[in-house]
């Protein structure tokens, strides 16, 4: 009986996906499209940062507008001690109506797609997203 718990404790820890764990030189590449309805959000500031907590204040790894397409490429490095959080923020206006500031949007980016180094070898494609939906944990941010 025993030999039989043993057998599916390993199994069951085989099956459970543990992300790799980087130190030192870490990067990453995201690309993706923002569309306000059904124009393409030309002008939108991207920002691709290490969310690091506490009273450390995040590292930002790249920044760019998003172009006449409203298509963003970002690509960025850190060194960090331990796996770096890299989260990606958005600042627009679309849907906005007189609400002082800019909507900010905040995502997690997956670890998968870190790179060992200080030239990512993978990219995350975030596809299309339509500004003018509300996200359930946005702000407003006027100092960015």
């Amino acid at each position: 009986m025993k030999l039989i718990l043993f057998s599916l404790l390993a199994i069951a820890v085989s099956a459970i996906d543990i992300p790799e764990q980087f130190t030192g030189e870490q990067s990453y590449r995201v690309t993706g499209i923002f569309m306000c309805g059904d124009t393409p959000a030309k002008g939108v500031q991207v920002k691709m940062v290490d969310d690091d907590f506490g009273p450390n204040p995040d590292d930002e790894m790249d920044q760019t507008y998003t172009d006449d397409n409203g298509r963003f490429v970002l690509s960025g490095r850190e060194s960090e001690l331990t796996t770096i959080d890299p989260h990606l923020k958005v600042y627009h206006d679309c849907n906005d109506g007189l609400i002082p500031c800019q909507r900010r949007w905040k995502f997690e980016l997956p670890n998968k797609y870190i790179s060992k180094g200080s030239s990512p070898t993978k990219t995350l494609d975030m596809g299309v997203w339509n500004l003018e939906a509300k996200m359930p944990d946005e702000s407003h941010d006027c100092l960015h």
